[in-house]
């Protein structure tokens, strides 16, 4: 067993999870995180914790952590105040729990008492040898085993793009978009102040896990930017990353610190970091996602050849300028790929350059695109 994917197994493919702050009030954290897991039908066991003992969605709940029998939970999502989640967390981890994710607020982005509160829960997860994501997170989706282990929705479809990010509302977003498209996910993670697990721990565990095939991540800041580097590039040499980045403009930085507790880093060198670890960086939320979709649904290209095939002129003189900017080279329309190309397009001809070509029917292959590329291999 890959020592990495297990470290990661009890926070994205977890026997059975339990939730503390179960309420009969639907608007609380850990009712709506309760609900969620129920919703989507996780595969595994799910353990509402109370302490009055109250039904909720028509089914009891433990008054205690100690009620759980040892062994059939691994991971506990923490919906509590964060000075009852120490001991929680002792609780947990005696009946077998190895993973925790922290949605509670109250840490570093709260001032200097939080980030002596979260230095504590660090230290004590060390202790426990438990994994900590969070706190102040929005949750975690794993569509493996149908865990939808958050405390807002959306729910993706499956897919193979998994994302960490820096913001819970933005990976909502991101999440969004699949929900729209089809596009899914594998694995998401709001990372909330970083405490224990950070970016670059996601993107290892995403660049070695086989459900993965194209990652996506949001940053306002990096605390160990040589680390982040390191993983970013390795990760990128094997499968595809995308990055989208907040904070980079002055108030964006303070934005950023009261946020998540981040200090973004310096945009020249951040721009210089994504070019020398062939990182694809997203300008826009829609641009991010559109990016890890296209990773995920379409084969890598083999080379910069390039043929522009589209039912309008303007869009493919466009396209063109595109392609040169990217540092594509557009070619003529190879002999045999005419050929093989007339039963699907009947009526064909160039525009304007030899490398764009009209279709009049490639409408009727994919009636959202006007547009495709075809990239040639020498």
């Amino acid at each position: 067993m890959n020592p990495l994917l297990e470290r990661f197994r009890p926070l994205f493919h977890p026997r059975g999870v339990i939730v503390s702050g179960v309420s009969s009030h639907p608007g609380k954290f850990g009712s709506v995180a309760y609900h969620n897991l129920l919703r989507y039908g996780f595969k595994g066991e799910v353990f509402p914790i109370n302490r009055e003992g109250i039904t909720c969605l028509g089914r009891p709940t433990f008054k205690t952590i100690a009620e759980i029998e040892p062994g059939s939970a691994d991971l506990v999502l923490l919906c509590t105040p964060a000075a009852v989640n120490e001991q929680l967390l002792r609780d947990c981890a005696a009946v077998g729990v190895r993973a925790a994710f922290v949605a509670s607020g109250g840490y570093a982005e709260g001032g200097e008492e939080g980030r002596r509160r979260q230095s504590r829960l660090v230290a004590l997860a060390k202790e426990l040898g438990m994994v900590v994501a969070g706190p102040n997170g929005q949750g975690l989706v794993s569509t493996g085993v149908s865990m939808c282990a958050q405390i807002v929705a959306p729910y993706p479809p499956q897919g193979s793009i998994s994302l960490a990010s820096q913001s819970g509302n933005l990976a909502s977003s991101l999440m969004n978009y699949g929900c729209l498209t089809g596009v899914g996910f594998s694995k998401v993670v709001s990372s909330g102040n970083s405490a224990q697990l950070a970016i670059s721990d996601y993107l290892e565990y995403f660049a070695a896990d086989p459900e993965t095939s194209v990652s996506l991540c949001y940053v306002e800041g990096i605390e160990d930017g040589r680390r982040f580097f390191e993983i970013a590039r390795s990760h990128s040499a094997d499968k595809p990353l995308v990055i989208l980045r907040g904070g980079s403009s002055e108030l964006g930085k303070r934005a950023a610190s009261s946020h998540t507790g981040a200090l973004a880093s310096n945009e020249a060198i951040f721009s210089g970091l994504c070019r020398q670890a062939n990182l694809c960086r997203a300008l826009s939320v829609e641009e991010a996602y559109e990016a890890a979709a296209t990773f995920a649904t379409q084969p890598l290209p083999r080379g910069r050849r390039t043929l522009i095939f589209t039912v309008a002129g303007g869009w493919g003189v466009l396209t063109a300028d595109a392609c040169a900017q990217a540092g594509l080279e557009l070619i003529p329309l190879p002999e045999d790929l005419r050929s093989k190309s007339t039963p699907w397009f009947p009526h064909v001809g160039a525009a304007r350059t030899p490398s764009i070509w009209r279709v009049e029917r490639l409408v009727t292959l994919s009636p959202k695109c006007s547009t495709w590329l075809l990239l040639i291999p020498r």
